[in-house]
């Protein structure tokens, strides 16, 4: 009686050992997987942030780029429009200067005496830059005249600071010697070639 009582308990415990390394191992596998899922996600979304963040660098690094570049570009047309605009200043100056009374005087009798042909060419209208009047009354006197064969009408504007304007009796052409006629003119020609200068 005692034996089976024994085999008994000995079954019993040997069944409850084996349910518990069964539980055991269930556990550890389950803690295992659970374990490496959550391994698994971790580095998921390591790799996510890592790709993020590598985007995100590359955007930033391209608008950096762009803004040197347009920073750049703003620079150069500064630069440009200064030079530009003290070249203006610079050759009006000069323009202003190499306008003496008797570069205007040569100019407008050059003119005279290539319409000398045309009936209308004793009818010459002059206008001319209002500080310039003196002179003008001045120069347009004796032999020029003579030469002329006519006194021109002269009128004055303040629309320009030096040189003249010619026309000749019912003509809407007239021919433009102004500071400002003569500095966009070469300003036309120095412009590109100093624009060359800049990008190169």
């Amino acid at each position: 009686m005692s034996e089976n009582i024994q085999s008994l308990l000995d079954r019993i415990n040997a069944e409850g050992v084996a349910r518990a390394e069964a539980e055991s191992n269930r556990i550890i596998a389950e803690a295992k997987a659970q374990a490496e899922k959550i391994v698994a996600e971790a580095k998921a979304q390591a790799e996510k942030a890592a790709e993020d963040a590598a985007e995100k660098a590359a955007v930033s690094e391209m608008r950096a780029k762009e803004a040197i570049k347009q920073a750049a570009r703003d620079i150069v047309i500064a630069l440009k429009s200064d030079l530009l605009a003290k070249l203006s200043a610079a050759v009006k100056e000069c323009t202003s200067a190499a306008l003496t009374k008797e570069v205007m005087g040569n100019i407008i009798l050059e003119m005279a005496k290539g319409y000398a042909k045309n009936p209308d060419a004793d009818d010459i209208r002059l206008l001319l830059s209002r500080k310039d009047a003196a002179i003008a009354e001045e120069f347009l006197k004796g032999a020029f005249l003579a030469e002329l064969k006519a006194r021109p009408v002269l009128n004055f504007t303040e629309d320009f600071a030096g040189g003249l304007q010619i026309s000749f009796k019912e003509n809407d052409v007239f021919f433009d010697f102004s500071d400002d006629a003569l500095t966009e003119v070469l300003c036309k020609f120095a412009g590109p070639k100093l624009a060359e200068v800049i990008k190169n």
